[in-house]
């Protein structure tokens, strides 16, 4: 018993040893630059908010890499820098939760990247704190330096939060970050119409005539048969439209290429996320999808994702995007397409379409909101396919979303009076509605 206790024991050393090894990445190097050396601040943007002005910029990994002397993509992190300058006649607190609230301290991110060499880790902590910001900014101080974040490409949205004695200041940045070619950079969206393809629609019977005799789906690229139902419309400045959609947690996806599919074989077989999976084309206006958006989970096989096209319509000076949302549930075989697999998309569709509703709510980023027909009802008894077979049911209507310039809780959204599920919610929204406006009057 004894001899078996001892080699258990020398297998567990060995164990113990082999894994030290790998998890300090022996053979890693920590070789830093000057921050000054590192030209990030090209892609850094500006806003005052009272008397604070707040500067932001997110590393690339390259960049990353360079500053902080290791790989900290690899493993997850993204630094974003922040510069901001009191001149209020108050102290304030940088909320770094309100920027990724699973943010990452600088003895964390100098830990999951040590090395084998004691003093390199010793110096490498040091400069990752000295280059982390202080929370604290005093009354007529500047203060600058890095949140350790977890990693996004594309764009990332950066939610500045500022807190003081009784008063917050807030400011948002969306900034873009090298790393992948967003399916939405091939289109020139200048040249989708000219101005006289446009119809402008002020009245909201119009335009709901209009939504409603849409086509029901998209279709595929020869024209031939329905894809996905088409049960969503986005109203407002594309810039606060796809705003409030980061805020919520939607990602950018990947152009469909041969190495963008290899990546999504790979997520596929180790089970990893990829949250800026592409997405297969389908086809309105006789184009592909203008942008494709999905939110993925805890790996590539689940994931809600949407198509929007760019309507020529202009419903009271905004722009109208038409698209389609669902939830890929899993992934199934399939000779449909050349990689032989594909999501096996939820039949419920209208899941998805009320979860954007929930979705754009939460940030305060819905206006006013109704439903109209259009898609046409399906049931599961008699339900319809899409374009690779899987069948979906739906109660047949788009749900409509205006967005906001600036945030509306919930308890003061508005309602498009349109097709309501029942007669008696249409009539005692419509009252409470009107109600709401006699008062304001």
């Amino acid at each position: 018993m004894t001899m078996k206790f001892v080699q258990i024991k020398n297998i567990i050393q060995s164990l113990t040893a082999v894994m030290t090894l790998v998890l300090v990445s022996a053979c890693g190097t920590y070789n830093p630059i000057p921050i000054d050396k590192v030209n990030f601040h090209q892609r850094s943007q500006t806003k005052n908010v009272g008397k604070l002005t707040v500067t932001a910029s997110v590393l690339s990994p390259k960049e990353s890499k360079q500053i902080f002397g290791r790989p900290l993509a690899k493993k997850g992190i993204q630094p974003v820098w922040l510069e901001i300058i009191n001149n209020e006649d108050t102290p304030f607190a940088l909320i770094v939760m309100a920027i990724d609230p699973k943010y990452f301290s600088s003895m964390e991110t100098a830990y999951i990247n040590r090395v084998s060499d004691t003093d390199k880790n010793k110096h490498m902590e040091e400069d990752y704190r000295n280059l982390a910001i202080d929370m604290l900014i005093n009354p007529g101080e500047t203060k600058s330096g890095f949140v350790y974040t977890n990693l996004g490409l594309g764009t990332k949205v950066v939610p500045v939060v500022l807190f003081g004695p009784k008063q917050v200041r807030t400011v948002v940045f969306y900034i873009s970050v090298p790393g992948i070619k967003a399916d939405h950079m091939r289109v020139n969206f200048d040249d989708l119409y000219q101005p006289e393809d446009f119809i402008k629609f002020d009245k909201e019977e119009n335009f709901r005539a209009k939504l409603s005799d849409f086509q029901c789906c998209a279709r595929n690229e020869k024209d031939t048969k329905d894809g996905d139902p088409l049960n969503l419309v986005l109203i407002g400045k594309p810039d606060l439209i796809f705003g409030a959609l980061a805020r919520a947690g939607w990602d950018e996806t990947e152009a469909v290429t041969l190495s963008t599919g290899l990546k999504m074989a790979k997520a596929f077989f180790k089970g990893d996320m990829y949250l800026n999976a592409p997405i297969s084309p389908q086809y309105v206006f006789g184009r592909a999808q203008d942008i494709a958006l999905q939110k993925g989970r805890d790996s590539v096989n689940e994931r809600n994702h949407m198509r929007l096209w760019l309507a020529p319509w202009i419903f009271r000076d905004k722009s109208v995007w038409i698209g389609q949302i669902s939830r890929d549930i899993g992934i199934r075989m399939t000779t449909g397409v050349w990689s032989l697999t594909t999501h096996a998309v939820d039949p419920e569709v209208d899941d998805a379409r009320d979860y954007m509703i929930m979705d754009v709510m939460s940030v305060q980023g819905l206006a006013k909101m109704g439903m109209v027909n259009g898609v046409g009802a399906a049931t599961p008894e008699e339900p319809r396919e899409i374009i690779l077979g899987d069948p979906y049911w739906t109660d047949g209507r788009r749900a409509v979303i205006l967005f906001p310039e600036e945030p509306v809780a919930m308890d003061n959204i508005k309602f498009f009076i349109w097709d309501f599920r029942s007669k008696e919610t249409k009539e005692i929204i419509e009252r409470v509605q009107n109600e709401s406006t006699s008062k304001s009057d």
